[in-house]
């Protein structure tokens, strides 16, 4: 379900719609966490700590436009120099007994961390857009905040956790993917499981004795593989098969959820968000993935709490308030929309959904000069040209078309 509210009409290429962001959509898979399993985070609740304080010293602000550009320039390299693996690790491997085995496996976590360069560089694509939303002091830890817009596949925020360095350089110690309502230390802590040898015992000392299943941990392998390999249809066909335990464990659900939408599989998908929302919906740190459900429910009231939560452990975002526009939109409750709209292009100015969300919403409710002033803007800022003839036949543009500011805005009578 996309988060839309306008027409739906080509208007010269562009379709008229309120956003195309959609939550809970993405097929980006991390290193380790590509496959699988992601714990909670490092709150009980599985949320992000709350922000309590805005003094940030220029040396973590500026690092996070480091972290931008490292991202535009589509270099691995870039982002990797900015990890500092030994404090990631030690994150991941927290209060674990460091024998033999969990030493191999971290040494070998090290070497691969080479590769999350890779990974970051992935949402760098003609489709997406990065925006540097904020840096912040969160119970004393310094944070990067940031937005993916990847298009059709929706929205995202990655919270990169910051720490100066002996030798006064900063660098990421980890960081939280508000999409899948973890910390990237928590998914390597789980992704252990097909690191260690086979060993019920171990498995129970480390992670709990659910995992302590020599044959599930031999599916959960075989999961893996079949992630890896893309192969997502056959990745859902033996998911089923797992243990009751595990089929419904937060991690692997969550991991459903981003297969079943990677292979296309709509009726999986929703199965898997309902599966999700049954066993975890008190779990706010996975409220941007159950927009889609909300909305899909049309259960619009727990859309707008999941926004509430994600607004207040973000610090608030334009695009939040764009997605808030959408779903009032839903409800049409246009004064909302119109609000919500006008918040989001006084906070982001070159968030063009925004502007769209407010045509859309100018011409249900009648607001024509609105309108012709969202256009004409669109126009001068957007580099869009429209043929007003086109315009006219739109479904419910009729009256809009008919009024005496579309047409001064049609013969150019707009400043």
């Amino acid at each position: 379900m996309y988060l839309m509210g306008g027409g739906g009409e080509p208007v010269l290429g562009k379709r008229f719609h309120s956003s195309s962001f959609t939550a809970g959509r993405h097929v980006l898979f991390a290193l380790i966490t590509a496959f699988l399993l992601i714990s909670c985070a490092t709150s009980p609740n599985g949320a992000p700590p709350h922000s309590d304080s805005n003094g940030i010293s220029p040396k973590f602000s500026a690092s996070g436009k480091q972290i931008l550009a490292a991202f535009i320039s589509g270099q691995p390299e870039a982002f990797t120099t900015l990890l500092n693996k030994e404090a990631l690790l030690d994150r991941a491997f927290q209060d674990m007994p460091l024998d033999r085995h969990l030493r191999s496996a971290r040494a070998k976590m090290y070497d691969q961390l080479d590769q999350s360069g890779v990974i970051m560089t992935r949402y760098n694509d003609k489709n997406s857009r990065i925006t540097y939303v904020r840096a912040r002091f969160i119970q004393g830890e310094y944070h990067a905040l940031f937005r993916i817009h990847m298009g059709d596949r929706g929205l995202s925020y990655l919270d990169f956790i910051l720490r100066e360095e002996d030798d006064g350089t900063v660098k990421i110690i980890d960081w939280h993917d508000y999409t899948q309502g973890t910390l990237y230390s928590e998914a390597l802590r789980q992704a252990l499981i097909l690191m260690l040898p086979r060993d019920d015992s171990l498995f129970a000392e480390i992670l709990g004795e659910a995992w302590a299943d020599r044959d599930a941990i031999d599916l959960i392998s075989e999961l893996s593989d079949l992630s890896l390999a893309n192969n997502y249809n056959q990745w859902l066909i033996r998911y089923h098969a797992l243990p009751e335990r595990l089929k419904y464990n937060r991690t692997i659900l969550v991991t459903r959820v981003l297969i079943s939408s990677a292979a296309g599989a709509e009726k999986e998908y929703r199965s898997a968000l309902h599966d999700v929302s049954r066993h975890f919906g008190d779990d706010p740190a996975l409220s941007l993935m159950l927009l889609d459900h909300y909305v899909n429910e049309r259960d619009y009231q727990a859309a707008h709490r999941a926004l509430d939560w994600l607004s207040e452990h973000t610090g608030g975002d334009a695009a939040l308030h764009l997605l808030r526009a959408n779903i009032s939109m839903m409800e049409k409750n246009y004064g909302a929309v119109i609000h919500c709209a006008e918040i989001a292009i006084h906070e982001d100015s070159t968030l063009e959904d925004a502007y769209w969300t407010l045509l859309a919403v100018s011409v249900y409710s009648t607001e024509f000069e609105r309108a012709t002033h969202t256009l004409r803007y669109l126009e001068l800022h957007f580099g869009y040209a429209f043929d007003p003839d086109q315009i006219a036949r739109i479904k419910g543009y009729e009256a809009f078309a008919s009024s005496s500011a579309f047409a001064d805005w049609k013969y150019g009578v707009l400043p």
